[in-house]
């Protein structure tokens, strides 16, 4: 069996198919960048965010499950029995539908954002490709989350056990995960800003040897 060629280590850099890179490249400007940010954030404070409240006014106060980030299946049972007949009907149709579109919109934002601001913030390429798996992860991590909890809603009153746990598990790698972005972007902000500020006190000298050479001043 043949290995992988030249050409094809060269599409494929740090596992990014360089199609994909050139399209991110293109597409990671500040304009789509704030543009991305601020529909994520209406989103959640319009759509998604009452949405998760009306789950809360349903049951008398128990949160849904999607904002712990570990819980044993006791505890999600307890949860899912508390919402009642109609929550769990309702949080059923809103975790497939609603909740899928956050996931996919804030993964969007974390990916152009990183684009943009670690080339200029790191001289290694490789850093760049690292990083973009981490909202795709958080991004996959959701949506497998969203499906093993309209699966618990759905069979209830039903334990299954199994199910609980993975879902579980994935809500715990979906929350790692979005505090690892965030604090990729913040990185990558302070590394930039770094690496402005020492361009410019390296070459603040040259700047001012031009300026006394011969000849650089109008007689």
């Amino acid at each position: 069996m043949e290995g992988p060629t030249q050409r094809d280590r060269q599409d494929l850099e740090g596992g990014v198919p360089q199609p994909v890179l050139k399209i991110l490249f293109r597409l990671a400007t500040w304009r789509n960048i704030l543009i991305l940010w601020g529909v994520l954030l209406l989103y959640n404070l319009f759509v998604l965010g009452p949405a998760y409240a009306r789950i809360e006014a349903i049951s008398g106060g128990v949160r849904a499950l999607d904002f712990l980030i570990v819980y044993r299946p006791e505890k999600a049972y307890e949860m899912i029995a508390a919402y009642g007949e109609l929550g769990r009907r309702y949080y059923a149709t809103i975790a497939p539908t609603l909740d899928t579109v956050f996931p996919l919109l804030s993964a969007a934002a974390f990916v152009l954002t990183l684009t943009r601001v670690f080339p200029r913030a790191f001289t290694s390429e490789g850093v760049l490709h690292r990083a973009l798996f981490v909202p795709v992860g958080a991004m996959v991590a959701d949506l497998l989350e969203n499906a093993g909890i309209v699966t618990m809603l759905l069979v209830y009153p039903r334990d299954l056990r199994g199910v609980a746990l993975l879902t579980s598990s994935l809500s715990t790698v979906k929350w790692t995960a979005v505090a690892a972005e965030t604090v990729l972007v913040i990185i990558g902000v302070a590394a930039w800003a770094v690496r402005a500020v020492r361009g410019r006190i390296e070459d603040a000298p040259s700047d001012q040897n031009q300026r006394g050479l011969p000849g650089s001043r109008d007689t």
